[in-house]
């Protein structure tokens, strides 16, 4: 399951788009040396939570395997994978495949992004010790967006299922994610869990350790998934 990811080369030329909106985002006007200790996380943070990534969300998160059940349906690979194997293997496995296709872009461009800071930013810095709390608030907001592009990705999986149209698959995401944005800056402004760029910061009440966020997010991760599962053993009736 994870080598036929692994192997999809959507799933890297999405790593690379994220790369690039990392980038995008980097605060470079602001290094100038000789840098404070561990400025390099404070960049990487700031890259991380910019707006460029964020908007890559619904877009990134989609381009591995959104569409992926569209595409296998439709060349007659579906029904040659399903002689071989049950309908149940086939969902536990998609479902999974499709999360993971919009979660390891990020995961990976963030990854990337930190060892590239590493080795051209730190050298800029006065010699001090890393805050390992802040490399670990640093791997909370990754690990965060990372997520929100699983969820994405499992909207994009969904809406495959049900629509069996490339553009309902790709285009359905993006839409719902920027409607909670609108809906969020216009109508509802107190409405934090509802809006995107908060998954990601989690600046708000969260409960005093912070933990709801996770909590959110792997409800979140978990429904999305559960619908996608149902989606999909609705349409497999039918091939």
């Amino acid at each position: 399951m994870m080598k036929e990811l692994i192997q999809e080369k959507g799933l890297w030329a999405a790593a690379l788009l994220c790369l690039g909106g990392l980038a995008a985002g980097f605060p470079f006007y602001q290094m100038e040396a000789p840098l404070a200790p561990g400025s390099f996380l404070d960049f990487c943070q700031a890259a991380l939570q910019g707006q460029v990534l964020l908007f890559l969300v619904p877009v990134a998160g989609v381009l591995p395997m959104g569409a992926a059940f569209v595409r296998e349906s439709s060349s007659g690979f579906l029904k040659l994978y399903l002689t071989r194997t049950d309908r149940m293997e086939y969902m536990k496995r998609k479902t999974v495949q499709v999360y993971m296709g919009g979660f390891l872009p990020f995961f990976l461009a963030g990854v990337w992004m930190l060892a590239l800071a590493f080795l051209f930013v730190y050298p800029l810095e006065l010699k001090g010790s890393v805050d390992g709390g802040k490399l670990w608030e640093v791997a909370g907001v990754l690990l965060r967006v990372s997520l929100a592009g699983g969820i994405a990705a499992g909207a994009a999986g969904i809406f495959a299922a049900v629509f069996m149209n490339y553009y309902m698959a790709y285009g359905l995401p993006f839409v719902c994610y920027y409607l909670l944005v609108i809906l969020k800056e216009r109508y509802f402004a107190g409405m934090y869990a509802m809006y995107p760029a908060e998954w990601v910061a989690a600046e708000q009440d969260w409960g005093t350790d912070g933990s709801g966020i996770w909590v959110f997010l792997g409800v979140f991760s978990a429904v999305v998934m559960l619908l996608h599962g149902l989606a999909l053993y609705v349409r497999l009736r039918e091939v």
